[in-house]
């Protein structure tokens, strides 16, 4: 197979600098705003989202350092990879833009169906320290090497989805191996957070999410059950991006929760969720 570029046009220096620190235990509030203060439009975004209804109550601010302190660990964490990843999610193209966007919006419900359905069922899938640092921002970067093969094979992308669209799951996903030198979404996405620096244990989630839990060879298989489980719901909805056939492609060696879930709740709280985030950035 031919190595991959992972230079993603829509993410910048600064950015790529901030997903760096945000995988360092070492890195201080302080560096993150440094950092961020580089780029005015991560800059800007980080300050809309910190005032936005979603994580504040009180009177907004314009000082970046004063923003984050007062967001916590995690909440910092999950507005700088919405507002670094979204970015790499854009192509000065309609056609393809249109893609990304789809796929953007897919992964950004992922993620917050994940952390909701954990706060609203914590004992359905029990998660370690590590695990939790993880579900601010699995759902956003399960996808992103759909971007990866963008950037290496930009001259078959656009003609790959309107062929494929039609296809079942399986057919959909082998033919993304036949029309990308070998190489899948998974494995690229795999491959791009390996050269970010990402933990292993992120990346093997990545790179096998289309593999049944019992043959899911890696740290965290609760995390592994839930995207999948989350790719299940999102099916049934606007956000859906992928084909929706089989019907039971996502559940099918998925093991789930025996405890009672209102996932009918949990949807709504999502899309509200999703509709706010995006509106900040609107």
């Amino acid at each position: 197979m031919e190595s991959l570029s992972f230079d993603l046009p829509g993410i910048s220096p600064v950015g790529l600098d901030l997903i760096a620190m945000l995988n360092s235990p070492q890195t201080t509030v302080k560096q993150i705003a440094a950092q961020a203060k580089l780029d005015p439009v991560i800059f800007g975004n980080i300050i809309a989202c910190a005032n936005s209804p979603l994580f504040h109550e009180v009177n907004n601010t314009t000082d970046i350092l004063t923003s984050l302190v007062r967001l916590g660990q995690r909440e910092i964490k999950r507005i700088v990879y919405q507002v670094v990843l979204r970015s790499a999610f854009f192509h000065e193209s309609t056609e393809i833009n249109t893609i990304l966007r789809r796929v953007w919006q897919q992964s950004l419900t992922a993620n917050v169906f994940m952390q909701k359905f954990v706060s609203a069922v914590p004992e359905a899938y029990v998660l370690e320290s590590e695990g939790h640092d993880h579900l601010e921002c699995l759902g956003l970067i399960h996808n992103i090497g759909y971007v990866v093969l963008l950037v290496n094979y930009q001259d078959r992308f656009l003609e790959f989805f309107t062929a494929s669209a039609n296809l079942p799951l399986p057919e959909f996903f082998a033919r993304e191996r036949s029309w990308f030198g070998g190489h899948d979404h998974f494995s690229a996405g795999a491959e791009v957070l390996a050269a970010w620096n990402f933990p292993v244990s992120i990346r093997e989630i990545v790179g096998q999410y289309a593999l049944h839990s019992r043959d899911f060879r890696g740290a965290y298989p609760a995390l592994h059950n839930l995207l999948r489980l989350s790719r299940h719901v999102i099916m049934m909805t606007e956000c859906n991006f992928h084909p929706r056939k089989p019907a039971d492609f996502w559940l099918e060696g998925t093991e789930i929760p025996s405890a009672e879930v209102d996932y009918d709740q949990i949807i709504g709280d999502v899309r509200e969720t999703v509709r706010s985030i995006e509106g900040v950035f609107a």
